[in-house]
């Protein structure tokens, strides 16, 4: 166990090498038309809304958008404000399932790096920002699959259906179960696979299901907030924006969950199929609730933490 405890804690620097290593390139003052297409096309809520889905559809990590909106921040080429559409964007485009999906965490991280590398022995010196930032999101590619891997070894001994594997299970229990779980494996979808299996083999019932599926929402803000470490002001108000608006769609739903759950019945037959629904309704509802109120939200934020920030 001491052994597999080292082997998180390398994954979790590596992580951190990766968000440097984006910083770096971000902080190299990119070309003024790069710098003013990233700034303009997250200048209103819904354009940023739009970047982040069509972001996190791509990639199917809503954690690595989140990792290079609060990079984008530290190192001030946008402001606090423009990423909440962004991560509005990011928990819609998280619930879809692409062709994307077909390659693993470990494939794209190789790709971004091997890319990376490339441009960097380029003599190019333009090449120079893309590749340091392609081999920092590689270094978080391979980091998130090494931290999904070792949750998964340690679901195979059995403790997270330990910590699931209840019919009789509160909403709230199930929240803080898919929470914990999704916190260790870095992964939402993996969390909710494990939801659906419970929910398929009659363990529990779909509202325990559909509450693990929101509790993997809150558990996968912690690559924000480590990617936040040390950073400015700017940084931290985005880390922490993204951990108020998941907490606050469960608050929201969780009183509601047995309406929720009786509505989702009635869409699909399959238990995947019923979650997956749940999933998608639940992020559209909670971002577009949101989305007119960006700015009293980011005031918010930035009152929670002594003043605006970039």
């Amino acid at each position: 166990m001491e052994y597999s405890l080292l082997i998180m804690i390398v994954y979790i620097f590596i992580f951190l090498f990766g968000v440097a290593l984006i910083r770096t390139g971000l902080g190299q003052s990119p070309p003024k038309h790069v710098r003013a297409l990233i700034v303009n096309s997250t200048l209103h809520p819904f354009a940023g809304f739009l970047v982040g889905f069509a972001a996190t559809a791509l990639l199917q990590s809503s954690s690595a958008v989140m990792v290079l909106a609060v990079s984008l921040v530290a190192t001030g080429i946008i402001p606090f404000r423009q990423t909440i559409g962004i991560m509005l964007g990011s928990n819609v485009g998280t619930t879809l399932t692409l062709e994307i999906l077909v390659f693993s965490g470990e494939t794209l991280g190789l790709l971004s790096m091997g890319a990376g590398v490339l441009f960097l022995l380029s003599r190019a010196r333009k090449l120079f920002l893309p590749g340091t930032i392609l081999c920092g999101v590689g270094c978080m590619f391979l980091a998130m699959d090494g931290m999904s891997s070792w949750g998964q070894e340690l679901t195979g001994h059995g403790w997270a259906d330990w910590l699931l594997e209840n019919e009789g299970m509160s909403a709230g229990t199930a929240v803080l179960g898919g929470t914990i779980i999704a916190t260790i494996i870095q992964s939402s979808t993996a969390t909710i696979a494990i939801g659906i299996q419970m929910y398929a083999n009659d363990f529990i019932q779909l509202e325990a299901a559909i509450a693990i599926m929101m509790g993997a929402n809150i558990g996968t803000c912690l690559t924000a907030i480590l990617a936040a470490l040390g950073a400015k002001r700017g940084a931290i108000q985005t880390a922490m924006a993204n951990v108020f608006l998941n907490i606050g769609g469960v608050l929201l739903f969780l009183p509601l969950i047995g309406i929720f759950s009786q509505i989702t019945m009635t869409l699909a037959v399959d238990p995947a199929a019923q979650v997956a629904h749940a999933s998608v309704i639940f992020n559209l509802i909670c971002s577009l609730l949101v989305l007119p109120f960006v700015n009293p939200f980011a005031s918010f934020i930035e009152r929670l933490t002594g003043g605006a920030g970039r």
